[in-house]
């Protein structure tokens, strides 16, 4: 993948991550999913069928930064980005499976990854800000 040069966002916001672990999944796979897309990240296991995970670091959103320029999909994030604001917070419904292969794939609706999602949560008072800077228009 080609790295692109990042512009800080330099806001506060807080990141939190959750994906359901189905009884056929393997907990490790899901975990590499969320890496794939989220770094670096620390994951919480404290539930057994959900893994959680947040962080306040802004480079931990990098990887979906560039792949969603390089996969020319800004409308698209800004669309969804905007449609689930609300207040201080949005948030992003990502496949699992493309993620286990660190490809993103933003979903319109849970429905849309068989095997669930991966709810990408963003909070920040400077949450239209946010917008711009990960989907400018």
């Amino acid at each position: 993948m080609i790295k692109l040069k990042i512009k800080p966002f330099n806001l506060p916001l807080k990141t939190m991550v959750e994906a359901q672990v189905n009884p056929s999944e393997d907990s490790n796979k899901v975990k590499t999913a969320i890496k794939n897309l989220i770094k670096p990240i620390e994951l919480d296991f404290s539930q057994k069928d959900k893994i959680i995970a947040s962080t306040s670091d802004e480079k931990s959103l990098y990887p979906i930064y560039e792949q969603i320029r390089t996969k020319q999909i800004l409308a698209v994030a800004r669309r969804f980005l905007l449609a689930n604001m609300a207040q201080d917070s949005t948030y992003l419904i990502l496949n699992k499976q493309a993620a286990f292969m660190e490809s993103l794939n933003i979903c319109e609706e849970e429905s849309r990854s068989p095997l669930g999602p991966i709810k990408l949560i963003v909070q920040s008072p400077y949450i239209n800000e946010f917008i711009d800077w990960l989907a400018p228009s």
